[in-house]
């Protein structure tokens, strides 16, 4: 298990070979970059020579590469027997001073894909028997480009410090820096993100267990980098996976702390053990004080498991904690000097959609551990916001076990199905800490308390001479405080001393005592640093943003503190390892195993993946400031809609809150929470089909919000919630105008809604033309996913766009209901017409009157001095495939603003996968191809086209905002029609866009773009 790696290059393909035990793993980038032609040596694995059409191929797809194509993160895999390889090539890059100990994955960051190793290690705790090694040093070499091979180790590249060479740069060095942290760890000989009682369950198996449990995956702060190579693995045969594994080229790391301490129990000497493993997989911030995500993973998650050796038996003992498991937030006021003067616990959902989260969190939780326990050590105080927060956690856990005795009573579940969570209410106190110690023996105030439940829940334990577990843990202990930091864990520290006293038959001596609770104290002084390192930096630089109360509210804390980590410093190498900024993407591993299933899986599709229509009501209102509670129905259940069974409801306001200069800077969401509410009401009182809707997500920023609501029993459903936002008033600083936007998963359709606000004035046609660029260039989500990447977008709101007409012909006009001729004049429509703003969106035919501006309360247009010419302001526009618009409208009945609200309904065909019977068919494909002659031998050579469609390998450049690769010569993509502008100099021509055009622009067709309106 000790075997280390060495490692080879040839310069010429950039393929890394990886050689350990008689084994290699060959790594290749299919398109690899040069720089520097000088060094570019000629040689291709197998000493086959490369012609110059390949350097040149290599070169000419640098610009696409390195800019995150469709190619840029493919890497070729092959894993050999060494002796079938020729490696007259290669040079041995194995660094001289140091071992080459673990691969720890591939990593991609910025177009680049990087090899990282653990190159430094040291022992620091033992697993029954088996090494645990605190990480020491790293190193990363860059797998396509030869930017970074100044820091190879080969004799003919130059020095980097060497005057005149470039610059000591080192690759992924954030990562590197934050991975020799002193606070990640790894075993050799099992995987790291386990615990005792599931490792030693399978022990029989020749072959480590990586990555089957859902939940362990949590804990693997590598995972971004080796969840394909799990794949690969699993994939292999099972001597091959043992002899993967020896060499070491799988390696799973975690978080948190880990030490052991020699002691003597009775006449045998034992080892105490703790392993603390910090969660990784929430979105949103990992540490401090907020609550849990859309799949219930929760801040401040971990998992702490004792393990007591002696020559008789193993102890084995876990305890969770973690942040109350539901959707809050802490909103802080912080007054001059940045003294802080109060804090108030904000639940931004509904308590359904909270619910939802709630009970997936928990049922993981006993899909692994059986019973779960709640201590929740939170104050009650009604007056405080630690009081609010456990009031409703409370009425959460009220809630799951009435639900279940309903079930049970119903015969849904049975006794033996998941049962209540237990829950005790444990308030102690620093100074109780304090007067008892870690090293007491007892701390009456917990003991007492749980005694009875410790004693039931027992340990694993298990008895080497007789070779059988004699006990096994039957419950969790999930402990929690306000932030689940020093009282959670001196709470874990009490709770398993006492399991350790009672679970040996013989004296305990105040050695065992008093080293066990010197692991706990050290396990927290570890624990809380790195944490509150983190919160603190982050608190630190991020003072602004929480200036009030008020301010919190906004989109700038309630999504993206939700949603996304601040990038500082500290915290980028964080973000890099774990694949979470904006740009990484993930690695795709290609080998011809891979090929033949993805194929074969294509062509079987229809077996595991299913298609259905689902009805999108989509909305959108400039309310004006105004706080309206009437009725909705007219709205949100138009007559002229037949289906009103929606699946999804997508709402977006516009001047929730008077625009003025305090609202801009400190904005209140008491108006979003009401409307909310009615909102929520009014879809559940008249919902035809008595269809329950919770809310799903909300959002404001400034004036503009942003909600989304969906029928109850579709929650299930959806998956990769995430919020953007982007602030467009006042060059980019004043929330007055911009844009918010979710994206998530609907099945296995991707969905964006973005509601905006966009500059006002008849004649800032131009500022709306930047508005929208500047909300589609900074609208982003994880992988640098932006609107378009998406397979349905929904973009409504105030676009502000005004119809270029004089007051009195727009009155006539709409008088005359000929609002065709009024469309003409439309500046939004010129705008798409002419390729400008909202390129490739569509909207569907509108056959109302302009709905902006009325006197409030009126039917009236503006009849103020200003006289402002009415408009269709409020655009509710679609970019999709599979979107197909039902209705268009407005509801002029509700006249309380300016404005009037617009509805549009969509069906939208959406994608589901049956995740287990495509696992089914993978496994026969897999099965399949070992079976056929050849393949169960096959080795990578010098041409891997046929690993790749032939034509993605000259693809030309890729577009842009302004050009497009489909266009000649990469040509504008903006369009000019000289008849349309001609108009206005000939009023008596009226030309608009052939509604006769195919669809398909690429279509033959004889009929002409632009036409008379009269011809039809």
């Amino acid at each position: 298990m000790d075997q280390s790696i060495e490692l080879h290059f040839d310069a010429g393909t950039r393929a890394f070979v990886l050689q350990s035990n008689g084994h290699s793993l060959i790594v290749r980038h299919p398109f690899p970059t040069f720089t520097n032609e000088s060094r570019h040596t000629i040689h291709r694995l197998g000493g086959r020579s490369s012609s110059s059409k390949s350097k040149s191929k290599s070169k000419s797809n640098s610009n696409s590469n390195a800019n995150g194509s469709t190619l840029s993160n493919k890497v070729l895999v092959e894993f050999v027997r060494s002796d079938y390889l020729d490696m007259a090539s290669f040079i041995n890059i194995t660094p001289k001073r140091k071992k080459l100990l673990r691969f720890l994955g591939l990593l991609y960051i910025k177009g680049n894909t990087y090899l990282g190793f653990i190159t430094g290690e040291e022992t620091v705790a033992y697993s029954i028997g088996d090494r645990i090694m605190r990480i020491t040093s790293v190193d990363f070499y860059c797998l396509n480009s030869d930017e970074y091979d100044h820091y190879l180790q080969i004799d003919d590249m130059p020095d980097p410090t060497r005057e005149g060479n470039k610059p000591h740069i080192y690759p992924a060095s954030s990562v590197r820096k934050f991975l020799m942290s002193g606070s990640f760890y790894y075993s050799k000989s099992f995987d790291i993100t386990t615990h005792f009682g599931h490792r030693f369950t399978y022990s029989k198996m020749k072959t480590r267990l990586v990555g089957d449990n859902p939940y362990f995956r949590v804990f693997m702060w590598n995972s971004f980098m080796v969840s394909e190579f799990i794949d690969f693995r699993n994939r292999l045969t099972s001597d091959e996976q043992i002899s993967f594994d020896v060499c070491g080229f799988l390696t799973t790391i975690t978080r948190g702390f880990a030490q052991t301490l020699d002691t003597t129990i009775g006449d045998s000497r034992a080892q105490l053990t703790i392993i603390t493993k910090q969660s990784c997989f929430k979105n949103g911030p990992l540490f401090g004080e907020w609550g849990c995500d859309e799949d219930g993973a929760v801040s401040n998650f971990s998992e702490s498991e004792v393990l007591v050796h002696t020559n008789k038996y193993c102890f084995s003992y876990v305890i969770i904690r973690g942040n109350v498991p539901i959707y809050w937030e802490l909103e802080s006021k912080i007054m001059k000097k940045n003294i802080l003067s109060s804090k108030k616990v904000l639940l931004g959902r509904s308590f359904e959609s909270s619910q939802f989260a709630f009970k997936k969190h928990f049922e993981e939780l006993e899909r692994q551990f059986g019973h779960i326990h709640i201590i929740n050590a939170i104050s009650r105080d009604p007056k405080s916001y630690k009081g609010i927060l456990t009031q409703a956690y409370e009425e959460h856990i009220k809630f799951l076990n009435k639900s279940r005795d309903d079930e049970i009573k119903e015969g849904i579940l049975t006794e033996s199905q998941p049962n209540k969570l237990s829950y005790t209410y444990l308030p102690i106190t620093t100074s109780n800490m304090k007067k008892y110690g870690y090293s007491n023996r007892t701390q009456p105030d917990i003991y007492h308390v749980l005694q009875d439940s410790i004693y039931r829940y027992q340990a694993t334990v298990y008895d080497i001479e007789d070779g059988k577990f004699t006990n096994k843990q039957l419950a969790v202990f999930r402990i929690n405080s306000f932030d689940s930091l020093t009282k959670a864990n001196y709470i874990s520290k009490v709770v398993s001393q006492e399991l350790i006293l009672s679970a040996f038959r013989i004296p305990i001596g105040e050695d065992v005592v008093f080293k066990h609770a010197k692991l706990w104290a050290n396990n927290d002084e570890q624990i809380s640093k790195i944490t509150e390192d983190y919160i603190s930096t982050s608190n630190k630089l991020n003072t602004s943003r929480s200036m009030t109360t008020k301010a919190a509210s906004s989109v700038k804390s309630q999504i993206s503190k939700k949603y996304f980590m601040d990038i500082k410093p500290t915290t980028s190498g964080m973000l890099k390892l774990l694949g979470k900024m904006e740009e990484q993407i993930n690695i795709s591993i290609l080998n011809p195993i891979h090929d033949y299933v993805s194929k074969k899986l294509a062509k079987e599709s229809q077996y595991y993946s299913s298609e259905g229509e689902i009805s999108l009501f989509a909305a959108t209102f400039n309310v004006n400031g105004i706080n309206y509670e009437g009725d909705l129905k007219d709205w949100l259940y138009p007559s002229n809609v037949k289906d009103q069974d929606y699946n999804l409801v997508f709402v977006g306001f516009q001047e929730i809150v008077q625009l003025n200069a305090s609202q801009m800077i400190n904005t209140d969401a008491s108006n979003l929470t009401s409307w909310e509410r009615n909102i929520l009401k009014c879809l559940n009182q008249y919902s035809p089909q008595n269809s329950k809707y919770v809310s799903m997500w909300n959002g404001q920023i400034g004036g503009i919000a942003h909600l989304v609501f969906i029928k109850e029993s579709d929650l299930n459903k959806i998956s990769y919630v995430e919020g953007s936002l982007k602030k467009t008033g006042f060059g980019g600083i004043s929330a007055n105008k911009g844009a918010t936007a979710v994206s998530f998963k609907y099945g296995t359709t991707s969905f964006c809604f973005v509601t905006s606000h966009l500059a006002a004035g008849f004649n800032n046609v131009d500022e709306r033309h930047h508005n929208y660029k500047s909300i589609m260039k900074n609208i982003t989500f994880s992988k640098n996913r932006k609107i378009r990447n998406h397979d349905v977008v929904i973009w409504l709101g105030d676009f502000n766009y005004r119809i270029s007409l004089p007051y009195k012909n727009v009155i006539e006009l709409i008088e005359e209901k000929n609002y065709n001729k009024l469309f003409e004049f439309d500046q939004l429509n010129l705008e798409m017409a002419n390729g400008e703003s909202f390129p490739y969106f569509a909207e569907s035919e509108i056959n109302f009157p302009p709905t902006y501006k009325f006197n409030n309360g009126s039917h009236e247009y503006d009849t103020s001095e200003k006289q402002r010419v009415p408009a269709w302001t409020d655009r509710i526009l679609y970019l999709s495939r599979v979107v197909k618009p039902i209705n268009y409208g407005c509801v002029r009945d509700i006249m309380f603003s300016d404005h009037r609200p617009v509805y549009g309904q969509f069906k939208i065909k959406v994608t589901t996968i049956d995740k287990q019977k495509m696992s089914e068919l993978s496994s026969k494909f897999y099965a399949e191809y070992k079976k056929e002659p050849g393949n169960e031998k096959f080795i990578f050579g010098s041409d891997f086209s046929f690993l790749l469609d032939d034509d993605r390998q000259a693809l030309p450049a890729p577009s842009s905002e302004i050009n497009k690769w489909w266009l000649e010569g990469g040509k504008s993509a903006k369009i000019n029609i000289p008849e349309l502008n001609n108009d206005e100099l000939e009023p008596d021509k009226h030309h608009v866009i052939n509604p006769r055009l195919p669809i398909n622009p690429f279509e033959p067709t004889n009929e002409p773009e632009v036409i008379l309106k009269k011809l039809y």
